[in-house]
């Protein structure tokens, strides 16, 4: 009997789980909606270039990151480039050109994503891989 229960306990909690891994985020392939269309041309780390629309970052039209002990957020319509360094840790650093001619650093945490539509199907990448993001 005790077999059964365990069987019966470890089927159970195997569908729970399998069923969570479609939980959160935008469905595979979909690019997420935002309430401005930034257009890009975003260079990963192998030199590829590719022209994206509806670009976000987790979603969102802001890229945010660490200054110094601090959280800053910038918006994409306020940038015109966005260069980054080479990966430390769990952080990616990037300096941000401003569309005003100022520049900022800012540390991006590696577990952001950016996002954008190609014309041809939704495109994503991680923060590691991205080289340099220039925004039109």
């Amino acid at each position: 009997m005790r077999n059964l229960m365990t069987a019966a306990l470890v089927l159970i909690t195997t569908a729970v789980l399998m069923g969570m891994g479609s939980l959160g985020g935008a469905p595979e392939g979909e690019v997420p909606k935002t309430d401005e269309n930034i257009k890009v041309q975003l260079t990963d780390r192998s030199g590829m270039k590719i022209e994206l629309t509806r670009f976000s970052v987790n979603g969102k039209v802001f890229l945010e990151g660490k200054r110094g002990a601090g959280e800053m957020s910038v918006f994409f319509h306020d940038l015109k480039e966005i260069g980054f360094g080479p990966v430390s840790g769990d952080m990616v650093p990037a300096d941000l050109l401003l569309k005003s001619g100022h520049r900022l650093q800012l540390t991006i945490r590696t577990g952001a994503v950016f996002h954008g539509d190609t014309g041809d199907g939704a495109y994503q990448i991680s923060a590691p891989d991205v080289s340099r993001i220039q925004i039109h």
